[in-house]
């Protein structure tokens, strides 16, 4: 209604643009706009106008897109901050491409400026995205002991409805909160789609094929499953029809049907030097690793290759929080291995260095794959990422307890001790996952709900937990560091739970023999024979398009003031 307001008092016309909600740094937040409109919230919400077909009963949709601009630059002039005009760059596509990813926006859309206005799919303009974003049709959800845990996506071909594959994060408690009223309105007792669905549909509650959502994804299995899709909100603007088996055109071939004819000229890359995801990895084949564990050397651009498969997922588990890197520039059979916390100088600008109250330098951050191709090219072994609220890093946003074994301590143990681990948050009302530590250890996380409980707040309960467990069986754990003492027993280590802790990243590799990784897990994997070297930079990859592992820990945010207040009553 402010929108309409604010239009009421421009001359008569027609124009086209879309309404935005903006985050804290500018950027569209599709998310944001879903909330808004959901909880009729629209004070902020902005309308960008980008074309104008009608002004008063002048058609316009005749003249050239830069004409039509032209008129639209001056029927806003005046209109209150929440109607913007669009401008536009008449330069290469690629450019300002380029410019929107940094900026870490979802892409471009490039028109020709001599085009009339034409509606529906036209060859005069084309999305370019910086990352995989579809619409998809919803064929069903599932839940776990009652719980949400998913949607089943589809698309039509022929006029049926064929499975395309889960989406399986991106589900914040809000989110959930949101779209289930929804959802059980769209219920129906039989499947919409084509074709059976693999695996059980025990706890599969079908939907007509009318709800159409918006996702972020990596990319298409070989038969054509989608691959670590996010959920990003519903679309009520899209027609479920209109949501056919495609794949969204390549940005390299959308680019290049709009641009000019150029001369084209042949990049030479330097001797020794490969490109990853268009970033140069030089002395491409320097080894890092002696041995994969199957003989040969993980090279340079081995590590350069890991991280572009399995960033999609890394990336959302250290977005938006400040992290070092341990630096091997001569592998980890060279002696010198460092680590990094603030920017170098020459740093790529992939890179984001981001500013921390309070200290002087900033630290680096990374927001997207490219940004790891580039610590690859640095020879960046580990990523160790802050445990804070991403974009908060005085907000403490997971728990990490990290179970370290002395030498003489059997790995199953270590298992028993991780689900004791688990049943003792569980009994506080906190969800935990779990992943192996590139070594002998586990990780136990526990994702939080962003609330106002502090850093120091959130170590004391991470002791308490893990000096609990001492007490109880003194024998089998204890809380102290003194390697001496450790003989036959695992330390429960909390230390990680303060502000500028670190804890290795799920899917980072490890600068230690055969190229470990850090691998999530499943918690029906955390049992007697469980084999964690098996994970590697070799072997993970492959893995990658049937993982399901750390599903839901976006919905899986608890209260930690709670979980403290129930701590206190133990």
């Amino acid at each position: 209604p402010e929108i309409v307001a604010s239009g009421a008092k421009l001359p008569d016309g027609i124009v086209d643009g879309e309404v935005v909600a903006l985050d804290h740094t500018g950027a569209p937040d599709f998310a944001a706009l879903q909330a808004a409109i959901s909880d009729h919230k629209t004070a902020n919400l902005v309308y960008f106008v980008f074309d104008q077909m009608f002004a008063h009963d002048e058609d316009l949709r005749k003249l050239p897109l830069s004409d039509r601009k032209d008129r639209l630059r001056t029927t806003l002039v005046g209109a209150r901050e929440n109607i913007r005009y669009v401008d536009h760059f008449a330069v290469a596509g690629d450019a300002v491409l380029l410019s929107a990813c940094r900026m870490h926006l979802e892409g471009i859309v490039s028109k020709r400026l001599d085009a009339p206005y034409q509606s529906g799919r036209v060859t005069s303009w084309t999305k370019s995205k910086c990352r995989g974003g579809h619409e998809v049709v919803l064929g069903a959800y599932t839940t776990t002991n009652g719980a949400f845990r998913s949607l089943i996506a589809g698309a039509f071909k022929n006029g049926q409805l064929v499975h395309i594959g889960r989406i399986g994060t991106g589900f914040g408690r809000d989110t959930v909160a949101r779209i289930m009223p929804t959802l059980r309105q769209f219920e129906t007792p039989t499947t919409p789609f084509a074709h059976r669905l693999p695996g059980k549909t025990g706890d599969v509650h079908w939907l007509r094929p009318e709800l159409v959502a918006e996702i972020e994804y990596e990319g298409f299995t070989g038969d054509g499953m989608l691959r670590q899709a996010a959920f990003k909100g519903l679309r009520a603007d899209k027609p479920a029809r209109e949501i056919e088996t495609e794949t969204p055109a390549p940005v390299t071939t959308a680019l290049q049907n709009l641009a000019p004819p150029t001369v084209h000229t042949h990049t030479v890359m330097p001797r020794g030097s490969a490109s990853v995801m268009g970033v140069v990895v030089s002395n491409a084949e320097k080894p890092l690793w002696p041995d994969g564990l199957d003989g040969d050397p993980v090279t340079k651009l081995d590590l350069a290759r890991y991280y572009e498969a399995v960033g999609g997922w890394l990336i959302r588990h250290i977005r938006g929080r400040p992290c070092s890197i341990l630096r091997c520039p001569d592998g980890i059979a060279g002696g010198q291995q460092f680590f990094q916390r603030h920017p170098a100088k020459g740093q790529s600008s992939l890179i984001t260095a981001v500013t921390v109250s309070g200290d002087r330098q900033p630290y680096l951050q990374f927001d997207r794959t490219e940004a790891l191709i580039a610590v690859a090219q640095v020879a960046g072994l580990e990523l160790h990422p802050w445990n804070c609220e991403p974009f908060k890093p005085e907000q403490p946003g997971r728990l990490v307890f990290d179970l370290d074994p002395a030498p003489d301590v059997p790995f199953d143990r270590v298992i028993i001790a991780a689900r004791e681990v688990r049943d003792r948050l569980q009994r506080l009302g906190l969800v935990s996952f779990c992943k192996t530590t590139g070594g002998k250890g586990l990780h136990i996380v526990t994702p939080l709900k962003g609330e106002g409980v502090d850093w120091a707040s959130a170590k004391a309960f991470a002791m308490g937990v893990c000096k609990m467990m001492a007490a109880d069986a003194p024998d089998r754990y204890l809380v102290s560091m003194a390697k001496k003492s450790r003989g036959g027993r695992i330390f429960l280590d909390y230390l990680r739970n303060d502000r500028m802790s670190t804890a290795v990243a799920p899917l980072s590799p490890r600068a230690r023999t055969g190229a470990p990784v850090s691998m999530p897990l499943n918690w029906t994997q955390v049992t007697k024979g469980l084999a964690p070297a098996r994970f590697t930079v070799r072997t993970v990859p492959s893995l990658m398009s049937k993982l399901t592992a750390w599903e839901g820990y976006c919905d899986s945010e608890r209260s930690l003031a709670q979980a403290i207040k129930s701590l206190g009553k133990v």
